[in-house]
């Protein structure tokens, strides 16, 4: 791909495909899905992106394909060359599926659970913190995830090891949800509740459900995700020690909400989403200064998903002045604050503030250029915003875009 030619690929391009394959005209699209034919004519042409998981939903019912289909791994090989995480993805790929009929190591060559444990910790300190987490984890997951396996198979102290293992799933889960491999995540979030629940922890349960959540609504499954949060907080609720000087079944609560009104705002239900999110602010002011290492859940990462559900809700205005309020800085982990600019661009570019969401995106690519190059919605935005920069000279966005692998250099 070494020429514009690229810019009508992506999930406009996937669509139209589906459509004319299903037989079915733009404008019988455009009355089953509730929007209008330019509005179809725009995304199938990428001079508009479908940014909206319930737009994406009920055009692939429509035409009868999975929301897969759309987002999934067509587009993300639609980038020229291979991707540069595929070996690091197939080495994890290679260890938990080796995991699934576990063998117990030779004498004299147990991993250690300490050392298995503290590695757990680096490795989230790595996610929040690095710039670099994509690549980093990437070398660290595969032997870490032996390695807990192999640990849990000799334990004696086998809850324990469990919660070791739980917590290599959990992590595994993020960086997987990010490349992204999203029926690889699926995997490890599954195989991190199981361990949960075999170490009985309430907070790695509670770790679980949200991890779960995250790869139904990346499978269109919304009103299930929102169910899985609302019965873990439910059943954590019950266990929560106002006494407890770490807080960190609170903290739980207060991120499974989250989770949930990011589901529910996926599902178009505005009053739910933000009742949910007001539960997560009462939660954030009961913890005061507390910062969970693992989910950043705190009072910043609650303004953050105020950004979210503005963004999956299609409210432009609200993302921009919500985002305006933002002291991002205020937040420890890198991932959300990429995260918060990310979606701050998103209503920029549906306002059609073209150069304000091209200086949002620099500004993430700033804070973690690994976020937003391996992000698909990313690369929605810029090839809407390089359709509709009729000079073709903005340089700083051909930059961005060439740097996520959407246009040759």
């Amino acid at each position: 791909m070494d020429s514009e030619s690229g810019l009508l690929d992506g999930i406009g391009a996937n669509i139209a495909a589906h459509r004319r394959a299903a037989g079915i005209t733009q404008a019988s699209l455009a009355l089953s899905v509730g929007k209008s034919v330019q509005w179809v004519s725009a995304v199938e042409q990428g001079r508009r992106h479908a940014d909206r998981l319930t737009d994406l939903i009920a055009i692939a019912t429509v035409v009868g394909c999975r929301v897969e289909d759309l987002i999934g791994r067509p587009v993300d090989t639609l980038a020229p060359g291979s991707s540069p995480r595929g070996e690091a993805v197939a080495a994890v790929r290679e260890v938990l599926m080796r995991a699934a009929v576990p063998i117990a190591p030779p004498v004299g060559q147990v991993p250690d659970l300490d050392d298995v444990g503290e590695r757990v910790a680096e490795a989230w300190t790595v996610w929040h913190g690095s710039p670099a987490a994509h690549t980093v984890l990437g070398g660290m997951l595969p032997g870490l995830i032996a390695d807990a396996n192999a640990a849990y198979q000799t334990a004696a102290e086998h809850k324990r090891a469990a919660r070791a293992l739980a917590g290599v799933y959990q992590v595994t889960r993020q960086w997987l949800h990010h490349i992204p491999d999203g029926a690889l995540a699926w995997v490890a979030a599954e195989r991190a509740m199981n361990a949960a629940r075999e170490a009985d922890d309430p907070h790695l349960i509670a770790l679980g459900a949200w991890a779960l959540s995250g790869s139904y609504r990346r499978a269109g499954q919304q009103d299930e995700a929102t169910r899985l949060c609302l019965a873990a907080a439910d059943e954590l609720e019950r266990r929560i020690d106002p006494s407890d000087p770490q807080k960190t079944l609170l903290a739980d609560y207060g991120m499974l909400h989250l989770a949930a009104a990011i589901s529910a705002a996926q599902s178009d239900e505005d009053g739910r989403a933000w009742a949910l999110h007001r539960v997560a602010e009462d939660a954030a002011r009961a913890l005061g200064s507390h910062y969970d290492a693992w989910t950043a859940f705190g009072r910043g990462n609650v303004d953050i998903h105020g950004v979210a559900i503005s963004a999956e809700l299609g409210h432009a205005d609200a993302v921009v002045e919500y985002a305006s309020r933002l002291d991002i800085d205020q937040v420890p982990s890198v991932e959300r604050r990429s995260a918060a600019l990310i979606n701050t661009a998103r209503g920029f570019v549906r306002r059609g503030e073209d150069e304000a969401a091209a200086l949002v995106l620099l500004d993430a690519e700033r804070i973690s250029a690994e976020e937003v190059r391996d992000s698909t919605l990313v690369r929605e935005l810029l090839r809407e915003l390089l359709h509709r920069d009729r000079a073709r000279a903005r340089s700083h966005v051909r930059g961005l875009a060439q740097r996520a692998g959407l246009i040759a250099a």
